[in-house]
């Protein structure tokens, strides 16, 4: 039985069309899943070729997308302009605030409690009479199945159809149709022409060379970022943990605590005696004094007479020496005695037995020592050097003023062997404050032997004892206020690749008059290394980077370098070619690659 069709008037017939069409383009909604480095040029294509109004974009947590506000208000505007109602649907709590502001509706699941339901009929523009025929429309998917616009088959007709099929495909081949079949199967050889086979194999080679010539060549570019050394110094309060812990306990900037470390310092020296007594003989001798004045010249009696090397001999008596003449200068013989030290303060004993040698006065001026001195024809005889260690009162002295030296210089180690106790003792970390008026010293008590004076001995014990306080702090609490500080101190476009804690250097800040004498306050410096951050997957380092490459494409190696070099971020630059005889760099930004080294 054949099924008859309702007859519809060509005018209802196209309003229904029409409003079919127009419920489909309307209602359809599309759900676009990105990935997390899709670009927005990418989303923007995709978003041209559904007819669909509403699209919701799912987008995952830290994409591309959600990099910059910028992104999204373009990708609005092109929204609009294609006449599209974007719904964004994220976690990312950052790109969430960003589509916002850029004007999007935004969702954080598929939940229809939460949103506009992704089930036709929800929305406003969704609320039209869908036809029946056209009912398959509201779905999530592009292939939705629609309304066929050819005439539609009974089924009387498929089945005369599909008979009409069979027996065409039954009927025997006649010998005509065979024929005909059999020639189509012929093919014939021709021989190929030489000329048109060179010139297409010289076009095969040139294509290939110009493909190596632009995809094979590769490069390779060694950044290694600027750095610099910087240094912040801060004003840290040591507030004494005894009498501050009230205030302590409000954790105040750039306050830590200290603590008091006293201990008391007793040493023993050992002094070696610098005094000799002598108890050998002086070399004699006698001499003659010469006179070459116009006058006679007195000598009182122990009037010195010395050597070029400083040894000394005295005469015994008064003389007077006569005055020179036209005929020659006066002169006479003198007896002298050698002393028992030099002018250096040396015994001479056997030393004075000296040869003829020549004498000067060093009691006279230098003009006079020209006008009268001394000369000696026989060797000086009699001396010899016997001396013993004896304890001076200058031994004495010295011995004192080392113990009181040793006492002042040991103070500071000391003082952290006391720190180290109390570390121990109260499970502490703590280490000593150390430079001028860090410490307090009291004046150091020395027992010097002073009844040894004058006795023969090589050497003698000498002990003293001095009381040492000091401040003692957590060099942790210290170094993490240096280095919150340094972090912040850092350029933006650069990272901290250093913070040397061995560099922190302080000075103490005098206590002004009338301040707080249990809180100490010093100014502390700490050093660190920054360096320009090239990361690529930050915005800084992408734009770097796109930057370099788009300025060296399809240049000499040198030429690349010498562009790179000259940028504020880098430090050095190295660029390795291949093939290594290619002179240029790749003119194909896929074909560089950049590496980042760090110092």
């Amino acid at each position: 039985m054949e099924i008859k069709k309702r007859s519809i008037a060509p005018k209802e017939r196209d309003l229904e069309k029409e409003a079919a069409l127009k419920a489909k383009t309307i209602s359809k909604k599309k759900i676009l899943f990105t990935e997390i480095d899709d670009e927005i040029t990418g989303i923007y294509d995709k978003l041209k070729k559904y007819k669909m109004r509403n699209i919701y974009i799912v987008v995952p947590k830290r994409a591309v997308l959600f990099q910059s506000i910028v992104n999204l208000r373009i990708l609005k505007r092109k929204s609009d302009d294609l006449g599209k109602t974007i719904y964004i649907i994220t976690n990312d709590q950052n790109g969430m605030q960003l589509a916002q502001r850029a004007g999007f509706q935004v969702f954080d699941k598929l939940e229809s409690n939460e949103h506009p339901s992704l089930v036709s009929g929800k929305l406003p523009d969704d609320q039209l009479k869908i036809t029946p025929l056209e009912a398959s429309i509201n779905t999530y998917e592009d292939d939705t199945p629609t309304r066929l616009k050819s005439k539609k088959l009974s089924i009387a007709e498929l089945v005369r159809r599909t008979k009409k099929t069979e027996t065409s495909n039954t009927m025997p081949e006649s010998p005509s149709q065979k024929k005909r079949a059999k020639e189509k199967t012929r093919f014939v050889l021709v021989s190929p022409n030489r000329q048109a086979l060179t010139i297409l194999f010289t076009i095969v080679v040139l294509i290939l060379i110009l493909i190596v010539y632009i995809a094979l060549p590769g490069a390779t570019i060694y950044l290694t970022p600027k750095s610099n050394t910087i240094s912040v110094s801060a004003n840290v309060v040591l507030a004494e943990a005894s009498r501050n812990q009230s205030y302590l306990d409000t954790h105040p900037q750039n306050v830590i605590a200290s603590f008091n470390v006293e201990t008391t310092i007793d040493k023993k020296i050992t002094y070696f005696t610098s005094g000799n007594k002598f108890e050998g003989k002086n070399a004699t001798g006698t001499l003659k004094i010469i006179n070459t004045s116009g006058r006679e010249w007195p000598l009182i009696e122990q009037t010195r007479f010395q050597t070029s090397e400083g040894l000394i001999f005295r005469i015994q008596k008064s003389v007077n020496v006569p005055a020179g003449s036209i005929s020659g200068p006066g002169s006479l013989d003198a007896y002298v005695v050698a002393d028992e030290v030099d002018a250096n303060g040396q015994i001479i004993g056997d030393r004075g037995n000296i040869g003829p040698s020549r004498f000067f006065l060093p009691g006279l001026s230098e003009e006079n020592r020209q006008k009268v001195y001394a000369e000696s024809s026989e060797a000086f005889i009699g001396g010899e050097t016997i001396t013993h260690k004896m304890i001076t009162k200058e031994d004495l002295d010295a011995a004192k003023g080392k113990m009181e030296a040793e006492l002042r210089n040991s103070a500071e180690e000391e003082l952290k062997k006391a720190v180290g106790r109390m570390n121990q003792e109260k499970n502490m970390d703590l280490v000593l404050l150390t430079g001028s008026n860090a410490m307090k010293l009291e004046n150091p008590a020395v027992n010097a032997p002073m009844h040894l004076e004058g006795q023969m001995q090589e050497q003698f014990e000498i002990s003293g004892t001095m009381q040492a306080k000091g401040l003692a702090y957590n060099h942790n609490e210290l170094s993490n206020i240096l280095r919150a500080k340094l972090k912040l101190s850092k350029s933006p476009e650069k990272k901290l690749i250093k913070i040397d804690s061995e560099s922190i250097s302080y000075r103490l800040i005098p206590i002004e008059a009338g301040a707080d004498p249990t809180r100490l306050t010093i100014t502390a410096t700490i050093k660190g290394v920054e360096q320009y951050e090239i990361d690529p997957d930050k915005e800084n380092g992408q734009r770097l980077i796109s930057n370099i490459k788009e300025h060296v494409l399809g240049k000499s190696v040198d030429e690349a370098e010498n562009y790179i070099q000259q940028l504020p971020a880098i430090n050095k630059v190295v660029i390795s070619s291949w093939p290594a005889w290619s002179p240029t760099m790749p003119s194909v930004p896929d074909n560089i690659k950049i590496e980042i080294k760090e110092e």
